[in-house]
């Protein structure tokens, strides 16, 4: 995310697309009903109409898979009543031109509708909402960056925001909502299986300032380990655990293989190599 939970209190506007934070993120939701009640308005582009859109003051229904022409539709509406940020394009982004030229000539409102199924009238007004209530926040989830193009989805929400100048600004920015034990912040505190808190490297010197943050005897945390060696070396990935059970010993970077997997908070069934874990 480009801005925090709380300022989304800020902003005059909310446009959810690819989210449905009542159901998926309740925590990050109440902050965007906090913002409600101060007077922002809230956008919500979904297939399904969702509890996030029973909150919305406009609720945008699309085909599936159709996010960048909804959004590119969104644009062209925005180019062509010029409520870019000009002075900010001119300062901040490059390249706004060649997507203003592709956006003109691919995406008019016909070709929105016919791809998108969304009426010309409901586009614009979305992108009317957004244009006259900046600051404006575009907020997404696992609905644009599962999908095989969500990538392209990404960069045309991001496009989206420079374009109307929304970037670098408080109550503005492209924000992400991620799962609530908190992916990236969980990170911060360790968990990797090659790096200490604070992403500090397994070396000695990185644990022995651990253990003195800790209170802890670097000896006896040395003890807990079949060697120092072992204690140095990076431990497998959560997506490689099916080859420290199936590799040849040989190959793998620790005496025996793994002989038990616990899995907490986390779906096993995520992994791309179904096959192979069961065999596992």
């Amino acid at each position: 995310m480009t801005n925090s939970y709380n300022d989304l209190q800020n902003t005059k506007c909310m446009f959810f697309i690819g989210s449905n934070a009542a159901e998926a993120h309740p925590v990050s939701m109440l902050h965007a009903l906090h913002a409600k009640e101060t007077g922002a308005k809230m956008i919500v582009a979904d297939p399904r109409f969702t509890r996030t859109a029973a909150k919305a003051d406009q609720y945008v229904r699309f085909r599936s898979g159709t996010d960048v022409p909804l959004l590119f539709g969104m644009l062209y509406h925005i180019f062509k009543n010029g409520w870019e940020d000009k002075a900010y394009i001119k300062a901040r982004v490059h390249g706004m031109d060649k997507v203003r030229e592709d956006v003109m000539a691919k995406w008019t409102p016909d070709k929105v509708t016919e791809v998108t199924g969304v009426p010309e009238e409901v586009v614009f007004k979305a992108a009317e909402t957004m244009a006259k209530n900046r600051p404006s926040s575009i907020i997404w989830c696992m609905g644009q960056t599962q999908h095989t193009i969500g990538n392209a989805m990404v960069r045309a929400s991001c496009i989206l925001q420079l374009a109307l100048g929304n970037i670098g600004v408080s109550g503005g920015g492209a924000n992400i909502y991620r799962g609530h034990d908190n992916v990236q912040g969980a990170t911060d505190v360790g968990p990797n299986p090659d790096s200490l808190p604070g992403y500090y490297g397994i070396a000695t010197g990185s644990w022995k300032h651990w253990c003195r943050v800790w209170n802890v005897d670097y000896d006896w945390m040395k003890g807990r380990f079949a060697s120092q060696a072992m204690m140095e070396k990076a431990g497998i990935t959560v997506s490689r655990w099916i080859d420290g059970v199936m590799e040849k010993n040989e190959v793998i970077d620790q005496e025996p293989n793994i002989r038990g997997m616990f899995f907490w908070g986390h779906a096993p069934n995520s992994q791309s190599r179904g096959l192979e874990m069961v065999r596992a």
